[in-house]
């Protein structure tokens, strides 16, 4: 068990808090309004121009609060007219800019009101916190240290100016800052723990068990710190040393948890597998443990039994007694559907799917995954069946027509295809450019497929037009043209960039040798298309591309192996009454 992992579950209790705590702080300060409102009595001004600048500057924060921030803008500076070093205007001023995102005038405005105003806790904190938003970490330290010389009885500026230091890896300073707040507190949880981090941070062991041991004095009924010195016994390999603190820690205290957690690791140190999955499930089934923190412990324990292959039974145990206690929480149905694809049940993982849409119907991802479950199986009506359903739950996704029309396709029902996407097409959003793309190329597809030549182009240019880097349908695009012997140059071009982004792809390497082909260029045609067979892969289904290699070797005058190409054609299942013909009587 190393100190990372004494790390982890420290994050998930008290410790947590406080790591959490001054990055709260930070985000606080920049959000949060004046605590105070003065508006400064300025001897120079009479009593006719402060009357004249107290209602501007309320006229202003009665417009701010109301959400009219131009308004409040132009109160503020009738204010700022006749007092331009009032403290409370400055920061409110600073406040505006930085909901406009004006960051800069906004910090330059606070450190003006800070100036004003140096005995200000809330100018100086809010400046830090800004300064922390800015990256500017070296300029929040200078106001950090000042807060903490102005205001040492403040526990927040320590633990503030600790937290800058740490952000700027000033390990030792920050320690500093924090024996510093010490001396105010005493032995104080969260300070001890960010100490005990900063020390194991460096490899300092000796003073990081020092800052736990102090812990375990003063809270000598706490198991936790008890449990984190195993675990550093266990990071330096002293097994048995941390095993008998486990033992004494287990026997006190027994619906820990984190315990189990600790033996889990112990256990697979020493070379006791079973055991080591023992724990976990007793880790498992504690009550103190939120589903979130299971699921965690499942991400960190899991990989190692799937790694084993002996194992995956272990792993289901664990996964079945998380669907048994927690029966209504998505994440662990979703959890087990994976791991049950992971070992090809996928009518099991589509179950599964099914109790996370029982559970909450919608959920884009769950649909997303089974749609995705169901193409991969080729079970086309389940996919169009499970579209349909996920189009009445959430109409609006263009997803769920994607898949549709896809299959609708595949079953060469081009009509009703074609209206699914164009449907479809209409409901991507504007920053999803590739699936807008993939749509108008099945839609030109489509049109191709059912004589509408000229819609079907339409189509493909609005595919590039949303992605222009589509090589698929620069590639069918292409192909049609040369099929209609037209604007082969177009063809060429586009097709010579499929070929340049994808060298080895028949595919593409068979349309750019139809395009020469085409144009009478027969000595490149058949360069790129003995590259296309060269390339072949074993389950491709090569027979347009042989025939295609048999008209170009008979247009090159070599018949008899035109012939011999044409016969491989049809032995790869192409059988059409002209490849016949221009086996048996070598016409074409």
């Amino acid at each position: 068990m190393a100190i990372g992992l004494a790390n982890e579950k420290l994050n998930l209790m008290t410790a947590k808090r406080f790591l959490l705590y001054s990055f709260i702080l930070l985000i606080f300060g920049a959000c949060a309004g004046t605590k105070k409102v003065t508006v400064a009595e300025s001897p120079a001004l009479s009593d006719s121009l402060q009357r004249r600048f107290s209602y501007f500057f309320y006229e202003g924060l009665r417009l701010k609060e109301a959400g009219f921030y131009d308004q409040a803008f132009e109160s503020f500076r009738m204010s700022y007219a006749i007092d331009s070093l009032d403290a409370g205007l400055l920061a409110e001023l600073s406040s505006l800019h930085l909901a406009q995102g004006e960051k800069e005038q906004a910090v330059r405005l606070m450190q003006k009101a800070s100036d004003a105003d140096p005995l200000n806790w809330w100018y100086h904190r809010r400046l830090v916190a800004m300064y922390a938003d800015n990256k500017q970490v070296d300029e929040a330290i200078v106001v950090g240290r000042n807060l903490l010389r102005n205001f040492p009885e403040k526990e927040e500026a320590y633990q503030l100016l600790g937290t800058l230091y740490k952000q700027k890896g000033e390990t030792e300073k920050a320690i500093e800052v924090y024996n510093s707040l010490e001396k105010i507190t005493g032995i104080e949880e969260s300070v001890a723990f960010e100490k005990f981090y900063l020390y194991a941070s460096q490899n300092k062991i000796k003073k990081a068990i020092f800052e736990i041991d102090r812990l375990i004095g003063r809270y000598p009924a706490n198991s936790r710190y008890k449990v984190i010195r195993g675990d550093i016994y266990m990071q330096q390999k002293m097994y048995p040393e941390a095993f008998v603190i486990y033992q004494k820690v287990l026997e006190s205290d027994p619906e820990n948890p984190y315990i189990y957690l600790s033996l889990s690791e112990y256990y697979e140190a020493v070379g006791q597998p079973d055991k080591a999955t023992g724990s976990i499930v007793n880790a498992l089934k504690n009550p103190q443990l939120a589903v979130e923190e299971k699921m965690e412990i499942m991400g960190q324990f899991v990989p190692k039994i799937l790694r084993d292959s002996t194992r995956l039974d272990e792993t289901e145990s664990l996964f079945k007694l998380l669907v048994e206690h927690y029966p209504l929480e998505e994440q662990v149905h979703g959890y087990y559907s994976l791991f049950l694809q992971y070992r090809g049940r996928n009518a099991e993982a589509i179950n599964e799917l099914e109790s996370m849409l029982n559970i909450n119907p919608k959920n884009e991802q769950t649909w997303l995954q089974m749609l995705q479950l169901y193409m991969s199986q080729e079970k086309f009506d389940e996919v169009i069946a499970t579209a349909d359903r996920a189009i009445s739950q959430i109409p609006n996704m263009p997803q769920w027509y994607f898949f549709k029309g896809i299959v609708l396709f595949q079953q060469e029902k081009f009509s009703e295809a074609l209206e699914v996407n164009k449907t479809g097409v209409t409901l991507v959003p504007d920053n999803q450019a590739q699936l807008r793309s993939d749509f108008y190329a099945q839609i030109g597809d489509l049109n191709y497929k059912m004589g509408n030549h000229k819609e079907a182009f339409d189509a493909y240019e609005l595919s590039l037009k949303a992605n222009p880097a589509n090589v698929y349908v620069m590639n069918n695009y292409a192909y049609y043209l040369s099929e209609l012997n037209t604007d082969l140059k177009k063809a060429e071009l586009m097709s010579a960039k499929t070929v340049e982004k994808e060298p080895s792809n028949s595919t593409y390497l068979d349309t750019y040798a139809w395009i020469f082909y085409m144009q009478g260029n027969y000595s490149l045609a058949k360069f790129y298309i003995e590259r296309a067979i060269d390339n072949l892969k074993p389950d491709y289904d090569a027979s347009v591309i042989y025939d295609h290699y048999g008209d170009i070797l008979w247009k090159s005058n070599n018949p008899e192996k035109a012939k011999e190409m044409w016969k491989k054609a049809l032995e790869k299942g192409m059988d059409t009454p002209l490849l016949k013909i221009k086996i048996e009587e070598g016409i074409l």
